[in-house]
């Protein structure tokens, strides 16, 4: 009986141990040194896949420069990561997006379970965060931790007032993406700018540290110029389309 009893818990220490073994670790992943062939290299079964993003206004307009937008890759090796591309024309890997499935340990060691990861739990595990950031044209709203790691709770667009946050509300609701982000600029030694639009505040141009102050609640309306009718009303400045922002304060 003790000799079947030991069996038993041998069994039971090699499982676990097993299971420990498949738990995803993202700290094996080097970002800007890992590419796509690399990957296709591991995993000819690789599948390109459409990507919501959701730190990005829902219209697809504007783009973030780091890396290849709305476009992932996933893979057999890595269950619910999907890989994103440094920009278009270089296949490393500056991102990745963790889905509401993701079981397994993030870069910085924390483990998370997305299944049961709550707003709050965010702020438990780390400290120094920014909290509840939003482009405001985004289904969601984010928490972020020195703008590498950004965790995603979904909008309830039925709430009212939307803002001021309620912060009560949303520290319940469950978190329903994950981005890990990496800036490849330095690791390849390049400046490459930013493709960014033009941004007009009530007939104004600003710069994005202005556009970052400004508060939803005080926006009365958004208009989006691309192409042709961009260049009409602002010349070569409009290349990259324009955002018209309308404040609540110009009436």
């Amino acid at each position: 009986m003790k000799q079947i009893f030991t069996i038993l818990i041998l069994l039971s220490s090699i499982k676990s141990f097993s299971h420990q073994n498949d738990t995803i670790k993202l700290s094996e992943i080097r970002f800007c040194e890992l590419t796509l062939d690399n990957l296709k290299q591991k995993d000819a079964g690789i599948i390109q896949v459409n990507l919501e993003e959701m730190d990005l206004c829902s219209d697809g307009f504007v783009q973030d420069g780091r890396f290849e937008n709305r476009i992932g890759y996933t893979t057999k090796l890595y269950p619910e990561v999907i890989f994103q591309k440094y920009e278009t024309n270089i296949n490393a890997i500056a991102k990745i997006h963790l889905t509401k499935d993701f079981e397994g340990y993030l870069p910085d060691g924390n483990y998370v379970n997305l299944k049961h990861l709550k707003a709050k739990d965010i702020l438990e595990k780390y400290d120094n965060l920014d909290v509840w950031t939003s482009r405001g044209c985004s289904d969601y709203l984010g928490i972020n931790k020195n703008k590498e790691l950004f965790f995603y709770v979904k909008l309830n667009k039925k709430k009212e007032p939307r803002y001021p946050i309620d912060a009560k509300y949303y520290l319940e609701q469950q978190i329903v993406g994950i981005d890990i982000v990496s800036d490849c600029y330095s690791f390849f030694g390049i400046n490459t700018p930013k493709i960014q639009p033009l941004y007009i505040l009530d007939g104004k141009e600003i710069n994005e540290e202005i556009l970052k102050a400004i508060k939803p609640e005080d926006i009365d309306s958004i208009n989006v110029l691309k192409d042709k009718s961009a260049l009409d009303k602002y010349g070569e400045k409009g290349k990259n389309g324009v955002i018209e922002i309308y404040s609540k304060k110009r009436k």
